[in-house]
């Protein structure tokens, strides 16, 4: 529950949230810490109580675990674990991992939403800003850990109920940091090594005018960026819980992102290299939400945290719940019995991650490892993190939700620019180059001529055109033409690939039950059958409205997607 404590909690105060800190005087001694490829994952000593032990951390797909947390004494204002015991237990299970990931570096995060109440206190003398320092470099060598992360939540305002604040806490922010600084590189020089001092901070502008951020920067090896909680359960209305990108349309309450954050942290001055985008594994529920727009924006009845090993046993599996994906804010989302869920998965944590590394950010991070109990988001973030292909689409953003997919399609061949700098996404694909990519997919084997009127002999696509009809992949229309420079419509590419499908000996028995869809009938009777099948498929999803939109066009950036969701089909024959 304190993973939802902390959380939830911590967005009360992001109406405000965004970034760190940063900044340490001249004589500060030159560290030898290196960004750019960095991944921070955060383990919270509870999740040992719900069996997700540290043994079970995808240590392959990290550089360093954040242990969470340490509390800080009201009464000698010194770090000590919350339970002696188990905390103790999870360390050393720690030490053991990094044994077998040599790579790995293990810190001691400090604070925390429910364990910020006295920083404030511990900052505001330099006597106490000494001996609280002291108390953490003993810490770290006792525990043969390697560097301390504060989070505290929040100086100055913010933060849980009975958190102490004064409005010095900006100036001694920065103080405590050089101290904490100063000692962990007295104690570096010792035993010949370096400790790491990093921080965590909110997503919001508020927060960084609440601690002198470049100052910080400068003390600190990373700031983690909290890029979760723009909405919540504090909120009056449904809504997405870490938006990539601004939802265009109206809203009824404040609205910002994830890009927007990590520009409101560069805008101050605070270098990319020392910024780690941290991640949620994690959504949240709304219960008694309204029909109109799947649930988003409206008023709900109640609202919980979930965690993504939550949302695959019973959310993602229950036929009940839609699943949608908001085409700007490029997250997914679910709608059913009245419940509005908003999460993240592979495709949107990898497009956040992608926008991490176009943007020179040192890293990304997740809160928190035990949610995502099969690595599987932290390994696609970490891929698409470290993703090193030779983009030359200028119109194919880092970071876009069709990035990955035209990625995919561009090096297999299989479609190309429509200049040598273009891959124009938004553009409608034609029926014509539907045909040419899946005769691409096949190894282009040699057919003939088309029999249809309008496919001239020297037509791009003859070749594929006539491969496919004696396939019986397509059939052309009535007229005896087949209408190549016609855009293709969803419920054709439909009827395409599952013929295509049925071609290759692939299992095409999944139906999806098409009546969840408000324009179910609009489905032409002879793609009532692919229209099911492909839903079932995962290749077609409903747009953001809920609706199929069986006669709408599919763009470019769609059809790569929907190509490369066919390429992991193919994978399994």
């Amino acid at each position: 529950m304190q993973t939802f404590i902390r959380r939830t909690a911590a967005a009360l105060a992001v109406l405000c949230m965004t970034a760190l800190l940063m900044g340490t005087p001249a004589e500060a001694e030159q560290r030898t810490y290196d960004g750019g490829d960095i991944v921070v994952g955060y383990y919270a000593g509870w999740a040992a109580y719900q069996s997700y032990t540290p043994d079970q951390i995808p240590a392959e797909h990290l550089t360093q675990i954040n242990y969470a947390f340490a509390r800080i004494d009201p009464d000698t204002l010194t770090i000590t674990l919350e339970n002696e015991a188990h905390d103790q237990k999870n360390l050393a299970a720690l030490r053991q991992l990094r044994k077998e990931h040599p790579h790995l570096k293990l810190l001691i995060s400090v604070g925390g939403w429910s364990d910020s109440q006295y920083f404030s206190d511990a900052a505001s003398t330099a006597a106490r800003r000494e001996k609280f320092a002291a108390s953490c470099v003993d810490f770290v060598v006792e525990h043969g850990l390697d560097g301390v992360d504060l989070d505290w939540e929040y100086p100055v305002s913010g933060g849980a109920p009975g958190t102490i604040h004064r409005p010095a806490d900006r100036q001694n922010f920065t103080k405590l940091l050089q101290e904490l600084r100063t000692q962990l590189d007295r104690q570096g020089r010792r035993d010949g090594k370096d400790y790491f001092l990093t921080i965590a901070g909110a997503a919001g502008g508020w927060y960084l005018n609440q601690i002198e951020a470049v100052k910080a920067a400068e003390i600190v090896d990373q700031i983690f960026l909290m890029g979760y909680d723009l909405h919540g359960p504090w909120d009056t209305y449904a809504d997405f819980n870490a938006p990539l990108y601004t939802p265009s349309g109206a809203s009824p309450q404040g609205r910002s992102s994830i890009a927007d954050s990590v520009r409101a942290y560069l805008d101050k001055g605070i270098p990319g290299s020392k910024i780690v985008l941290g991640m949620p594994l994690y959504g949240y529920a709304y219960q008694g939400v309204k029909g109109q727009n799947s649930g988003l924006y409206s008023t709900y009845t109640s609202a919980r945290s979930v965690s993504y090993k939550t949302l695959k046993k019973s959310y993602l599996s229950n036929t009940a719940y839609r699943q949608l994906r908001h085409s700007a804010a490029q997250v997914p989302y679910l709608y059913g019995n009245k419940t509005f869920v908003s999460y993240d998965d592979a495709a949107s944590l990898a497009a956040k991650a992608a926008l991490a590394r176009s943007q020179g950010l040192g890293g990304i991070g997740f809160w928190e490892l035990s949610q995502d109990d099969g690595g599987e988001l932290v390994a696609a973030a970490n891929s698409a993190f470290r993703s090193t292909w030779d983009n030359p689409f200028r119109d194919v953003a880092p970071g876009a939700w069709y990035e990955e997919a035209v990625q995919y399609v561009y090096e297999a061949g299989l479609m190309r620019g429509t200049s040598a700098s273009a891959f124009s996404p938004g553009r409608t694909t034609t029926r014509g180059q539907i045909v040419t990519i899946l005769h691409r997919l096949e190894g282009s084997p040699r057919a003939g001529r088309a029999p249809f009127t309008d496919v001239a002999a020297d037509s791009y696509c003859a070749e594929a055109v006539a491969w496919a009809e004696q396939n019986a992949i397509v059939q052309g229309f009535g007229d005896g033409t087949f209408r190549p420079d016609r855009p293709i419509t969803r419920q054709q590419l439909a009827a395409i690939l599952l013929r295509y499908m049925e071609h290759r000996g692939a299992d095409t028995s999944g139906r999806a039950d098409l009546g969840r869809y408000p324009d179910s009938a609009a489905v032409a009777g002879y793609a009532q059958e692919a229209m099911a099948w492909a839903v079932s498929a995962g290749l077609i999803q409903g747009r953001s409205d809920g609706t199929l939109a069986p006669a709408g066009s599919a763009t470019r950036a769609q059809t790569a997607v929907i190509l490369h969701r066919l390429a992991g089909i193919l994978e399994d024959l």
